[in-house]
């Protein structure tokens, strides 16, 4: 897997279980990722079984850690684009995910209205 389908795992991850559900819009919209991104099945069945014993913090500082290895600013920006889409899946932002997103883009200096504005030429994740 590349650093870029690492941290966009570890961030959905993150977020899904941010507010204290993984229902079923979040799922189909993380496997719609994982198949956009070309992360197979295999793959993510070992990253689950990876990250069962790893805390928030690590699983963040791993993420944070990927993103910085990202070979362009292009790929950094298009983690933050599939965490945008993603915590808008379920219908309702919430606001520990927007202060998770918020956070996280100001550690690796992106700014939020890129992302908004990269966001909007991506088609809505389709669950």
């Amino acid at each position: 897997m590349t650093r870029r389908q690492k941290a966009i795992l570890y961030l959905t991850y993150l977020i899904v279980y941010s507010d204290g559900e993984y229902d079923e819009s979040e799922k189909s919209a993380v496997d719609y990722i994982r198949s956009q991104e070309g992360v197979s099945d295999d793959d993510y069945q070992q990253f689950l079984i990876d990250v069962q014993n790893i805390s928030e913090r690590e699983l963040y500082e791993r993420a944070m850690a990927m993103i910085d290895e990202c070979p362009s600013h292009e790929d950094k920006l298009s983690v933050f684009v599939w965490l945008y889409k993603l915590s808008e899946v379920d219908g309702t932002v919430h606001a520990k995910e927007v202060r998770f997103l918020l956070y996280s883009l100001k550690k690796v200096g992106v700014d939020f209205e890129e992302v908004k504005e990269a966001s909007d030429k991506v088609p809505p994740i389709t669950i």
